[in-house]
C-alpha cells in the first residue's frame, strides 16, 4: 500500500507532529487525601489499583497495616469498602417479565438492610436507574418485588437503622 501524501507533508511541515504524544509525569503519581467516608482517615490512590485507606484518624501509633481497597457504588454514589461491596452483592435468578425465562442478575442491598435493587442485568452491564425495589423472601427462599405498603413501611421503622460500615 502506498504512503499517504496528505499525511506525509503534514508530518514533514507541520512543527506539532514533530513531537512526541503523550503526557510526562514528574515525580510522585500516587497522591493522598482526608476523606470522612467511608471512614475517616487517609486515603491514597495507587495507580492501576484505586483507592485504599491508608491510616484511620482514630489510630493512636502509626502502624503498617496492609491498604484497605475502597470502591465507588454507582448505585448509592458514594465510596464503600469493596469488602463491604462484596458482602452486599448477591446474585438470584427473577423473572423481570411475564412469558420469559428466569434471568440470574446480580442485586444490591441498600442501607436499610433487607431492601434489594438489580444493580446488574444478566450480562453483568451496569443498570444505572431509576431502581424497583426488591426483597429476599425467607419462606420460598427468592427475590419478589416489595409491595408499596412494604416499601413504606421500610422508611418508617426504627428497626431500619443502618449498621456499621467499619472493616
Amino acid at each position: 500500500m502506498a504512503p499517504n501524501i496528505f499525511i506525509c507533508l503534514r508530518n514533514a511541515l507541520c512543527p506539532l507532529y514533530w513531537l512526541e504524544k503523550g503526557t510526562r509525569v514528574e515525580g510522585k503519581v500516587s497522591k493522598s487525601e482526608h476523606w470522612d467516608s467511608p471512614v475517616p482517615g487517609t486515603y491514597r490512590f495507587i495507580p492501576g489499583r484505586g483507592w485504599h485507606l491508608i491510616r484511620r484518624d482514630d489510630d493512636e501509633e502509626d502502624s503498617n497495616q496492609t491498604p484497605v481497597p475502597v470502591v465507588y457504588c454507582r448505585i448509592v454514589h458514594r465510596y464503600l469498602f469493596a469488602s463491604e461491596m462484596e458482602q452486599r452483592c448477591r446474585y438470584h435468578k427473577v423473572v423481570l417479565r411475564k412469558d420469559e425465562d428466569a434471568q440470574r442478575c446480580l442485586f444490591f442491598r441498600l442501607d436499610d438492610g433487607f431492601t434489594w435493587v438489580i444493580g446488574w442485568d444478566s450480562r453483568g452491564k451496569f443498570i444505572p436507574g431509576p431502581y424497583r425495589k426488591w426483597c429476599y423472601d425467607k419462606e420460598t427462599m427468592t427475590m419478589r418485588r416489595m409491595t408499596s405498603y412494604e416499601s413504606s413501611s421500610a422508611a418508617t421503622s426504627p428497626s431500619t437503622s443502618r449498621s456499621s460500615s467499619i472493616a
